[in-house]
């Protein structure tokens, strides 16, 4: 009868494991579309611009989530994250990297900052709408500097 009994529940246990390895979620994530690569830009310098917006475009959709939700310790951490972002360095002369980028870029970068400062600002006051306008300015942003990066205009 002991025998029995052990048999049965570990054949219900692989039952039931095999159920749970069958039906676990995907982990898939769907990615989003990925940006075309601007040719007229050095690849070492296109690399590190790449990171910087990867991690932008993680964090901006995160940003309006929060926002649209009003959570605003979440506004505040997100729109913190994009305000303390390391920035690239206005170009010395013979600096190979940041003398690939016209000064629009840098413009844009200061702006992007200004914008996160002005969310995190928004938050701190629990202002929907200031919320809003800021991170609707920051989105503006990203689009100037990306249609930059692409077109160099």
């Amino acid at each position: 009868m002991h025998k029995k009994i052990v048999v049965v529940s570990s054949g219900v246990l692989a039952v039931v494991v095999a159920l749970a390895l069958f039906l676990r979620p995907a982990r898939s994530i769907h990615k989003g579309p990925e940006m075309a690569v601007a040719e007229r830009i050095p690849a070492p310098a296109r690399a590190v611009i790449a990171s910087k917006m990867r991690r932008h475009a993680e964090q901006l959709p995160e940003l309006v989530s929060y926002m649209v939700v009003l959570d605003y310790d979440g506004v505040a951490r997100t729109a913190g994250a994009i305000f303390d972002e390391p920035r690239l360095a206005r170009p010395l002369d013979g600096d190979e990297l940041n003398g690939v980028l016209p000064e629009r870029f840098f413009v844009l970068q200061d702006a992007l900052q200004a914008a996160a400062r002005a969310a995190v600002e928004a938050a701190a006051r629990r202002d929907p709408h200031a919320i809003s306008a800021a991170t609707a300015t920051l989105t503006r942003t990203c689009v100037d500097c990306h249609a930059l990066y692409l077109n160099g205009r």
